[in-house]
């Protein structure tokens, strides 16, 4: 039940508290799924020890290293968003599109081996531009019907169970049981001292739209150097900003006529959270070889000082007595936090076959339970138990390759990130397959790429007590075109 009440805090509205964060916000902006060129993602990030594009200034800033010209690249990068729902044993299915730009970003390359041929360091790049790091873009569709309790039950259980009287009731719960009591869909009997609804055991259709937008971009810049063509140093100060928005419409409607009184009830929920925040990345790629190179890299945590959110809800009823119908409006709620993301390592291979191509894989450490909000106002020590708790410090897997046909470059990829829950209750493993081309001149290149996520989770209307998961499937479709010039 402890982890009941956990997944609980993820996905009801919870946003009645002072502050509407939860350990499920803290994984959301800690999950970083990186992005950027098509090349890139043709190799499914798969570039820690490959180097020379754009990209690696998020992962392994040693890549910067490895250019030997100077280059600016854009990247467009619409996705389709597919999610599928079973709940109850009924079906439903949305979808989404999305334009959005994926990176852009120019490398300076300075050359002081042509002045000094004696000289140890034979290149020095700086590099500057934004990589996107995780898109927002989605929308699910939930729908079944229940035939024991209902979300206006598990208000009145709320209640009963603290007892509230029913003066403090909107003052308390200001943005979901508040609005319920001010609709009538929840009452209390002054006989009894106890507070009921009218679908207590249920016997409603339920549906739920969640729509998110937005994305977390970083802004790099690096500065890299090459020294006697067997090490590679790089170095990168990140600003990474999120733009988070989730609109949810949930709506209970009554199977039949058996249910005495009510009719319907329709609630809204907007959150808008954004932030700015600081990181440090550095890392090296060394050639034992010429056939080999092997990377690391280290991130260090990265801190938001300035997060915001903003919330607002509301509430409309329907019953067979129209005097009884309203609507209730929530003040809007803001609150200022603080959040710190986990700490991060990388280690890379690749093995370059010639002219022909390469093999490259890359491993990625971050312990998600490292995660923590604090403020000045209110302690987090409840929220960062959870977060220490239930999640846990698997690694990701990005595995790809590259082959040269003429002036032509055929890629694929895989990536694996673990899931991020301790215990069973939850799965987010997410799984990429990527493929793509690309043609590449002297001054000038192009690549494109198809990309293919899937991602499963569970997902609770409200009290996981009460109700069944909805368990969730989300596909992403992305095409990411890459125009780039060298100079």
């Amino acid at each position: 039940m402890r982890r009941a009440s956990i997944i609980l805090l993820i996905t009801t509205l919870s946003s009645f508290l002072i502050h509407a964060q939860t350990a499920e916000d803290a994984l959301r902006f800690s999950r970083v799924f990186y992005s950027g060129t098509a090349r890139f993602n043709g190799l499914s990030g798969a570039f820690g020890a490959v180097g020379a594009d754009f990209s690696t200034l998020a992962t392994n800033p040693a890549g910067i290293g490895l250019y030997t010209a100077s280059e600016m690249t854009l990247t467009l990068a619409p996705t389709i968003g597919y999610s599928s729902t079973m709940y109850n044993g009924t079906n439903a299915s949305d979808n989404r599109l999305n334009f959005g730009v994926g990176n852009f970003g120019v490398i300076f390359n300075i050359n002081p081996y042509s002045k000094n041929k004696s000289g140890v360091i034979k290149n020095i790049n700086v590099g500057f531009g934004f990589n996107r790091q995780n898109d927002f873009n989605n929308r699910v569709a939930i729908n079944g019907v229940n035939s024991k309790n209902s979300l206006m039950q598990s208000y009145a259980n709320t209640l009963n169970a603290e007892k509230t009287p029913p003066a403090y009731i909107q003052e308390d719960f200001p943005f979901d049981i508040g609005l319920a009591y001010g609709t009538n869909l929840v009452f209390h009997d002054s006989a009894t001292n106890k507070y009921y609804s009218d679908a207590e055991f249920g016997g409603v259709i339920q549906n739920k739209l969640i729509s998110t937008y937005g994305s977390m971009n970083e802004l790099d810049l690096s500065v890299g150097a090459n020294i006697a063509d067997k090490l590679f140093v790089g170095m990168t100060f990140g600003v990474p900003t999120i733009n988070f928005y989730q609109n949810s419409i949930y709506k209970e409607t009554r199977t039949n006529d058996t249910i005495p009184n009510f009719i319907s009830l329709n609630y809204r929920y907007n959150l808008h959270t954004r932030g700015t925040g600081i990181n440090l990345k550095v890392g090296l790629i060394y050639k034992p070889a010429g056939w080999v190179r092997i990377g690391a890299s280290i991130h260090t945590p990265t801190w938001f000082p300035t997060m915001r959110d903003q919330w607002s809800a509301s509430m409309q009823s329907t019953f067979t007595n129209p005097e009884w119908n309203s609507t209730q409006y929530s003040p809007i709620g803001t609150y200022d936090y603080r959040l710190t993301t986990p700490f991060r390592a990388m280690g890379s291979l690749a093995l370059i076959i010639g002219q022909f191509g390469l093999v490259s894989a890359d491993y990625e450490y971050v312990n998600y339970s490292q995660a923590r909000f604090n403020s000045s106002y209110d302690s987090y020590d409840d929220v960062n138990k959870v977060i220490e708790t239930d999640y846990q410090s698997y690694g990701n897997i990005r595995v790809g390759t590259e082959w040269r046909v003429y002036n032509f470059r055929v890629r694929g990829g895989f990536g694996y990130f673990s899931n991020p829950y301790t215990g069973g209750t939850n799965n987010s493993e997410r799984f990429q397959v990527s493929g793509g081309i690309g043609y590449r001149l002297k001054h000038f290149f192009t690549d494109v790429t198809y990309v293919w996520t899937k991602m499963n989770q569970d997902y609770y209307l409200y009290d996981p007590g009460m109700v069944n998961p909805a368990i969730i499937s989300n596909y992403t479709n992305t095409v990411s075109a890459t125009v780039g010039i060298r100079f």
